[in-house]
């Protein structure tokens, strides 16, 4: 049920005042009076009223206009109309400059009242409708930002939840880098922290927003996302040759012992030499020291490191080497493509295997530039994709040269390297002391690889110390 507007009439006069208050509560209305300007405010203090009807003269203290003002200042949602016997185009100017809604004057009829009261309250439903709208207008778009809000919290989770599974993907691909992409993610957020700390110079005026550090930790997180498209038996090649493949060799090299034992073994019968039980075993023997030299030979080629000249001199002998094969005819012990491998004068990968691995940062530009990334996020794939970039041009996969390169791949550049050094051993490398690794970056920073003021920054600020205890554990 809808509660009655309260109405509020002011006059000195009793008997006028009781008249009008119960002609209103007739009507419906909910009204009182007051013989005063004291004692109405005394009222609109205690409780609010639609509509105040005040007598503008009243003897022996404050008068309707008085009324009226502090009327605004303790309920200014209250509507005043003013009434008087001594009406003047002055006074009713007066009344409506200090915010009455009219002006009426006595004696007057009901219905004038009426419809004086009847424009006010019209006026006044208005206004509290429209309120009552905004107000919930406004709890609308309260309700309709949190649920903003919390959806964009879940989208947040959502995404983060991705990347750490898209992190976990790259990683099972090669466990011995476990971990590689988040060290790096914080080194390289840790180095633009610091740029953002630092005062002249080269980066002196780069100050980069959480947005632009959220951008780069993701970036960071998934530079290497583009390795899920390189074969694993490439991205975890820890020797020239695979297992398999060196096994191969060896098993035909000791065939080929048997082979040589057994064919001096006949010539001996053929040419009338005696029985003698101990002689196979010690042709077998001689031949097996031989072998052991070669395979000792095989061995030291198949390792990543760099291959010594004497030993790579010596790769002639292997490439002659031949056995019977079971279709009966002669067969290289070494198929051409395992001299290719074991001629690599420097670590485990063929030139097309190391065009392979490199082919993961064109992988994953690729992959990243499918999603639909926010404003806040759009150059992340570009930053990913120049992280093996270089100053002097000679980086991959585009050749990009210092002007070309964003600073924010410059500063992954520096942190991807030094991981990769110091990271806990791997199959096709030992991890490098930090001290050395430093060095290590110096150098490439000389040699016009590394960015030099990323470097320094690095150094100076000790970013490399976010990731020790990662590195140690």
């Amino acid at each position: 049920m809808v509660e009655p507007l309260s109405v509020l009439i002011v006059d000195d006069e009793h008997d006028f005042r009781t008249l009008l208050v119960e002609a209103l509560e007739a009507m419906g209305y909910d009204a009182a009076g007051a013989e005063s300007a004291e004692a109405a405010l005394d009222q609109v203090r205690q409780r609010h009223f639609a509509l105040i009807f005040t007598d503008l003269n009243m003897p022996g203290g404050q008068s309707g206009l008085d009324l009226l003002r502090a009327v605004q200042a303790v309920d200014p949602k209250a509507f005043t109309i003013l009434m008087t016997g001594y009406a003047t185009t002055e006074a009713a100017i007066q009344a409506l400059k200090r915010g009455a809604y009219d002006f009426i004057q006595k004696p007057f009829k009901l219905a004038e009242l009426e419809a004086s009261m009847n424009r006010a309250l019209a006026h006044y439903r208005t206004l509290r409708e429209n309120e009552a709208y905004q107000s919930r207008l406004e709890e609308m778009v309260q309700e309709r930002t949190q649920e903003i809000l919390q959806l964009k919290d879940e989208i947040e989770r959502l995404f983060e939840g991705f990347v750490q599974a898209s992190v976990t993907a790259i990683e099972s691909r090669d466990p011995s880098t476990s971990g590689h992409s988040s060290r790096v993610a914080d080194l390289t957020v840790g180095l633009a922290e610091a740029v953002n700390r630092t005062e002249g110079g080269a980066y002196g005026a780069i100050r980069f927003s959480d947005q632009q550090l959220k951008e780069l930790r993701y970036a960071s997180l998934l530079h290497d996302f583009g390795k899920v498209g390189v074969r694993e038996q490439v991205l975890v090649k820890a020797k020239k040759l695979e297992p398999e493949r060196l096994e191969r060799i060896l098993q035909r090299l000791h065939q080929r012992d048997l082979e040589v034992a057994l064919e001096l073994m006949e010539r001996a019968w053929s040419e009338g030499e005696p029985h003698d039980a101990g002689r196979f075993q010690r042709l077998l023997a001689e031949r097996q020291a031989e072998s052991r030299r070669l395979m000792d030979l095989v061995i030291r080629c198949n390792e990543p490191q760099v291959l010594p000249k004497e030993v790579a001199d010596r790769m002639d002998e292997l490439e002659v080497l031949d056995f019977q094969h079971y279709g009966g005819t002669p067969a290289p012990i070494l198929e051409p493509e395992d001299v290719a491998a074991l001629r690599i004068p420097k670590g485990s990968l063929s030139a097309a295997e190391r065009e392979e691995i490199n082919s993961h940062v064109t992988h994953t530009f690729r992959f990243l530039r499918q999603i639909p990334w926010t404003t806040g996020l759009k150059d992340l794939p570009e930053i990913a994709y120049a992280h093996h970039e270089r100053l002097n041009g000679r980086g991959y996969p585009r050749g990009l040269t210092s002007e070309q390169i964003p600073v924010q791949s410059k500063l992954m550049a520096v942190a991807d390297v030094y991981d990769a050094l110091v990271a806990a051993d791997r199959p096709y490398k030992v991890a490098v002391s930090v001290p050395r690794s430093l060095e290590i970056l110096e150098d490439e920073t000389k040699a016009g690889l590394l960015d030099p003021e990323a470097f320094r920054i690095f150094l100076e600020s000790r970013v490399f110390d976010l990731t020790l205890h990662r590195i140690r554990g």
